[in-house]
């Protein structure tokens, strides 16, 4: 019996330990908090992870544990130009607290052997490999020896900071995510069943500048855009911010010696697309076939599916994060956007991972 050790039971870790729990492995799946646990995330589900999230048995579990459905997008300028597009499937708004409790779950149901309050990294063990899913620990450096050249889109320069809360009396946030922007960022909205999740993404110099109270920052946030102005005047904050940093958008290692990252861990998707939690599942998904195929050493495997997954994304997610952060193409594109038929749709498309024909062919005969 093949044997794995998984560092990090978020989306990524609690997915793959479920997909390779089912196929056999002995997993022994590591967390350094004990569950459940809030998280700071957006809390946007894509149609694509829903699929994920169906095929890994979860879904109609988290619908009735309350996950909001989304129908919608909605971007909006600090100039108070909004970008509406309908979704092509119904997505998802649910917190960390709901999805990973539910995630690490069925890990157990599937066999998964769960140490919680316990890292991993520093565990010794003699399983067949080791699987890097918490994303901002130090300790991943070490375990990677795999250092590609990053192409021009791969990795941000410049470090940002997450900030989020949950608010009540929020007014005009309802089946749509939302994203206002603003000068060092944006900040995203989304109905969740504790209240809406308002989730910022800003830069270390707007929270020196207007910070350290991030209620502060949040009031400066709303003086930059009407937008979110009119949704958040009046509302009010129901739990303690959480806060995360510096945040480092891009690549970070996909495999070391026996070892392979996912999620986070591999790489930080800009939230601003929204993709972040398919990268996560999806990525597991690729991972449990590189493990099972025989055809070819399965680091390279994963790395080959890995960028031909997701790199198409990454180009286009950075372009996004140029357009929106400079001033002189914000508002035009804006404009653009808005009298081009269909062209917020396609531009959220474009942003969106390319599925691999038949990856999952390797996961269903072994289970079989």
């Amino acid at each position: 019996m093949p044997s794995v050790t998984i560092i990090g039971s978020g989306p990524a870790g609690s997915a793959t330990a479920i997909r390779l729990a089912r196929a056999g492995w002995s997993v022994r799946l590591f967390d350094k908090e004990r569950f459940p646990r809030a998280k700071l995330c957006g809390g946007f589900m894509s149609p694509e992870s829903l699929e994920e999230l169906e095929d890994l048995g979860i879904l109609k579990l988290l619908r009735e544990a309350g996950a909001i459905p989304i129908h919608r997008t909605v971007i909006a300028s600090r100039k108070g130009t909004i970008l509406e597009s309908a979704l092509p499937k119904e997505a998802l708004s649910v917190s960390r607290y709901v999805l990973d409790n539910l995630l690490r779950q069925q890990a157990q149901a599937c066999h998964a052997e769960l140490h919680t309050n316990e890292d991993g990294f520093h565990q010794k063990v003699a399983d067949d490999y080791t699987v890097v899913a918490a994303g901002r620990s130090n300790d991943s450096d070490r375990l990677s020896d795999h250092k590609p050249e990053f192409p021009w889109y791969a990795r941000s320069k410049k470090r940002y900071f997450g900030v989020q809360a949950i608010f009540d009396d929020v007014q005009g946030i309802t089946d749509q995510v939302e994203l206002d922007l603003v000068e060092s960022g944006y900040v995203g909205l989304a109905r969740q069943k504790e209240g809406v999740n308002v989730c910022a993404l800003t830069t270390h110099e707007a929270m020196h500048t207007y910070g350290p109270s991030l209620d502060r920052l949040l009031a400066h946030f709303m003086e930059e855009n009407p937008i979110l102005s009119g949704h958040l005047r009046g509302s009010r904050r129901t739990n303690a911010w959480l806060a995360v940093g510096p945040v480092e958008l891009g690549i970070r290692h996909l495999t070391g010696d026996h070892t392979f990252f996912v999620g986070d861990a591999a790489c930080v998707m800009d939230p601003f697309a929204g993709e972040g939690m398919s990268m996560a599942l999806y990525g597991s998904r690729i991972l449990a076939a590189a493990l099972q195929q025989k055809s070819e050493p399965p680091d390279s495997f994963y790395r080959r599916l890995w960028h031909q997954a997701f790199d198409p994304a990454l180009r286009w997610n950075a372009i996004m994060r140029l357009v929106y952060s400079v001033d002189l193409l914000r508002e035009p594109s804006f404009h653009g956007l808005r009298w081009l038929s269909n062209g917020v749709a396609h531009m959220t498309s474009l942003t969106r991972y390319r599925p691999i024909q038949d990856l999952d062919e390797p996961i269903r005969l072994t289970v079989a």
